[in-house]
């Protein structure tokens, strides 16, 4: 049996099983964001056979194209994206999914506790090169964009960003493989992993004991294209009143001091601007609030989001920085708009900005305490947008208003608890609203972005240095 079990062929379907395991594992979670404490096991197949002296670099190679196309597959037949993009990301993915598989065999095979934790390194390299090399979607694109659903465990966010999650993930389950194949190493494994699990828990608890500077109360409006079509579009009186004017009067009356309206809600020209600026303006003076409100500048290509006060006045306006691949706007230059809102700094963000950690940063750097983000998304990605949008709240320690057009509509708590939410598909059209805590501090990952990926860069080349220098001398 031993024999039949690392024969080539019952290797190479032991490599397939391994990969196909951990990918779907990985995978699900990304499609059924509540099934996410699956990747708390999700590796355990992958590091499990690396890990065996006896498996050679073809089957981790193997194992690793099974954990591609498994974590890939149902989630592109969900996403449904234009075939030229559906294959890329497949082809890519895989290709990231082939390395950490082969490179982790490298890493484990004989190796200590330390090779636990150059595992974990690898993945945090692995994931920032994911989101960062080829920036289709940003961290949407992240293994492990799903964990905003469960906020109370990722406060540790604001420290890291989303790469400290991978870190402990990695470094967690090779521990765990370590414990189970090597007798010698099971009493340090044990006591490394409640270290980790410790230093997790205090770090979240910490961070959620901060105190607020004050709370202000908020609303997001939205609403579908087929409402649109339902009620005459904002261009005509029904449309105007019904999804737009209407829902500011009752948000307003709910006492919301910032109302904040989707991506593309206004399509003008420049000479059709002053017209409308008096109309939205007549809309803040009556209800006396701040409109946040996404427009497209038809003259100038622009993709823009105002802001106009209650005394009517555009106080900022701010271009859209990151295009997708759908649109054909001239891009802004990623420079940030911030008013004040009764004494609080609001920043401004548009739909697939908030993909990205630049221009997020920014605004954590500038102590802002709420970030206006008018969105246009579509059925199949809505849910997988918020959840990656969430995370820009908790790396920055701010609150993010999310007005959605074909998506959902979300007001996010700075610790990334959603206080309210509407998906227009499924609610239609109409408002939420929520009070929010407010802070201005600064956290780390403001200030230094995916740091992670530096220490783990410069670890794994020191313990590979290492590795090489090991092997050399016992030959």
């Amino acid at each position: 049996m031993k024999q039949i079990y690392f024969g080539i062929r019952g290797q190479d379907w032991f490599c397939r099983l391994a990969g196909l395991c951990s990918g779907l594992l990985l995978g699900i979670p990304a499609i059924y964001p509540s099934l996410v404490p699956l990747q708390l096991v999700a590796l355990l197949p992958l590091f499990y056979l690396t890990a065996m002296e006896k498996i050679r670099s073809r089957g981790m190679l193997v194992a690793g194209l099974y954990m591609g196309l498994a974590y890939t597959l149902p989630q592109l037949l969900v996403l449904r994206l234009p075939v030229p993009m559906s294959v890329l990301l497949l082809v890519w993915l895989t290709m990231i999914m082939v390395i950490i598989a082969w490179a982790s065999g490298k890493l484990l095979k004989k190796s200590g506790v330390s090779g636990a934790f150059a595992a974990g390194a690898l993945f945090v390299l692995a994931d920032c090169i994911n989101f960062t090399a080829l920036p289709i979607w940003g961290t949407a694109q992240s293994l492990v964009r799903p964990w905003s659903h469960y906020p109370g465990l990722i406060q540790f966010v604001s420290l890291t960003g989303i790469t400290g999650i991978i870190f402990v993930l990695g470094s967690l389950q090779a521990l765990a493989v370590k414990f189970v194949i090597s007798p010698t190493l099971r009493r340090k494994s044990l006591v490394l992993i409640i270290t980790i699990v410790l230093i997790i828990f205090a770090a979240n608890v910490a961070i959620r004991l901060q105190k607020p500077i004050g709370r202000l109360k908020v609303a997001a409006v939205g609403w579908t294209t087929d409402d649109r079509e339902q009620y005459g579009e904002v261009y005509s009186e029904n449309g105007f009143e019904t999804l737009l004017a209407g829902p500011i009067a009752d948000a307003a009356e709910k006492g919301a001091r910032l109302i904040v309206c989707p991506e593309g809600t206004l399509w003008f020209s420049e000479t059709q601007r002053k017209d409308w600026l008096e109309k939205l303006a007549a809309i803040t003076r009556k209800h006396d609030v701040f409109l946040a409100i996404g427009c497209i500048d038809t003259t100038n290509n622009k993709n823009k989001m105002m802001f106009i006060s209650p005394s009517g006045d555009c106080s900022g306006e701010y271009t859209k920085t990151h295009l997708t691949y759908f649109e054909n706007f001239i891009k802004g230059d990623a420079r940030p708009t911030r008013i004040d809102v009764d004494s609080y700094a609001v920043g401004a963000m548009i739909c697939q900005d908030d993909n990205f950690t630049d221009l997020s940063r920014k605004y954590g750097r500038m102590g802002v305490s709420l970030v206006a983000v008018p969105t246009w998304d579509w059925l199949q990605v809505k849910d997988a947008h918020l959840q990656n949008s969430i995370y820009r709240s908790i790396e920055s320690r701010y609150a993010i208003v999310r007005a959605g057009l074909n998506g959902i509509s979300a007001i996010v708590s700075p610790d990334s608890r959603i206080l309210a939410k509407k998906d227009h598909f499924k609610q239609g059209p109409g408002f939420i609203t929520a009070e929010v805590p407010l802070y201005s501090s600064r956290t780390l990952f403001s200030r230094f972005g995916h740091w992670p990926a530096i220490p783990s860069a410069v670890f794994l080349v020191i313990y590979s240095c290492f590795r090489y220098r090991h092997s050399q001398r016992s030959v």
